[in-house]
């Protein structure tokens, strides 16, 4: 019986699937030239004698020994060592983005029909190209403004590197954190508590002093519905909808603190003339549209998205990321974010903004 088809064997540090890259090209060019080597090494040719006239003269063939092919062993195995530094330079060039949030951002569990809940980091990355930036989700379920910089600030900024991108956005866990944006600050548990916007401030600058580029997003929209002629637990009716209910006065909440915390997350922008995108209005806007009962859907409670509501607050951000100035996303995006449409100029706020590189 014939032999099966014959498997190539590969470098132990190459994958299956990568036969595109510099590594498989240096192999075969290795397997190539040691073929060739020996085919001319046991071709042996006279130029030296007497030829009969009219007879050409055939090509000299330089005498390959074993010392020469060990050397054009030596030169291709060198240049395979090179590959996975290179690959690690490239690693090292690529820019990353940095996601600093709360739940709304990363999450994890089970929501109250039983399947997944989601931040909207997780499915952004596909937005993406992976081969032109990584996306650091580092985001903390359960943190506001203050505690994220009390307890993961100091973990997260030295991974940061110039070049890198910081998206800030905080407010729904806030509501303990001293309010405005001024100085100021309010003893808690023995420790001295800063202002919103000092912390939204604070790690904004630290941010930029590493050579980042950071921006602000204004706090995501939560679930919870309101209606001059019904009264709402979150999103669903208390009781039976009255007779003359109308679906079109159902309105969303915008923003945390009656809004305060989106307009200080402006205000920063404006002071730090620091980038800022209005994720707030620009989903509060999307989600009476789509109406509130197609909303409910999207949530586990009036804080936290399954998958499929992630997958719009991500595409959400991307719009608001299209939207800006010159904005150094839109190089960056995969095919998917590509296909998203730019928010409107209204939702953003260049402050400003750092020209893409």
């Amino acid at each position: 019986m014939g032999k099966g088809p014959l498997k190539r064997r590969l470098p132990p540090h190459q994958s299956a699937l990568d036969n595109t890259g510099w590594d498989f090209h240096i192999w075969q060019m290795l397997k190539i030239r040691k073929r060739r080597s020996f085919t001319r090494c046991n071709a042996t040719t006279t130029i030296n004698q007497k030829q009969p006239p009219g007879t050409p003269t055939p090509s000299p063939v330089v005498d390959c020994g074993p010392m020469k092919i060990r050397l054009v062993f030596l030169i291709l195995l060198g240049l395979l060592g090179l590959v996975p530094g290179l690959r690690a330079q490239e690693a090292a060039n690529k820019p990353s983005i940095f996601i600093c949030g709360d739940s709304t951002a990363k999450n994890s569990g089970k929501g109250k029909n039983g399947d997944p809940v989601v931040g909207w980091g997780t499915p952004i990355a596909d937005f993406f190209d992976p081969a032109k930036v990584t996306i650091a989700n580092v985001a903390h379920a359960g943190k506001s403004s203050r505690t994220y910089y009390d307890g993961d600030w100091s973990k997260v900024l030295p991974q940061i590197r110039s070049g890198d991108f910081v998206l800030l956005v905080f407010g729904i866990n806030d509501g303990s954190t001293p309010p405005g944006l001024g100085d100021e600050t309010v003893m808690r548990s023995n420790h001295a508590a800063h202002t919103y916007g000092w912390y939204m401030s604070r790690m904004a600058t630290d941010a930029i002093d590493k050579g980042a580029r950071v921006y602000l997003l204004t706090v995501t929209t939560r679930n919870i519905w309101t209606n001059p002629k019904v009264k709402f637990r979150d999103a669903a009716p208390i009781g039976l909808l009255p007779k003359d209910y109308d679906s079109r006065q159902d309105k969303i909440e915008r923003g945390t603190g009656d809004g305060k915390f989106t307009q200080w997350t402006k205000e920063v922008g404006r002071k730090l003339d620091l980038p800022v995108f209005d994720l707030t209005n620009f989903c509060a806007d999307k989600y009476e549209a789509m109406g509130r009962e197609s909303v409910n859907k999207l949530y586990s409670d009036h804080n936290h998205t399954y998958r499929p509501g992630a997958e719009i607050v991500a595409a959400s951000i991307i719009s608001g990321l299209k939207a800006f100035a010159n904005s150094p996303f839109v190089p960056l995006l995969s095919e998917k974010g590509k296909a998203v449409p730019a928010a409107d100029a209204k939702y953003v706020n260049d402050n400003s903004s750092p020209p893409a590189s």
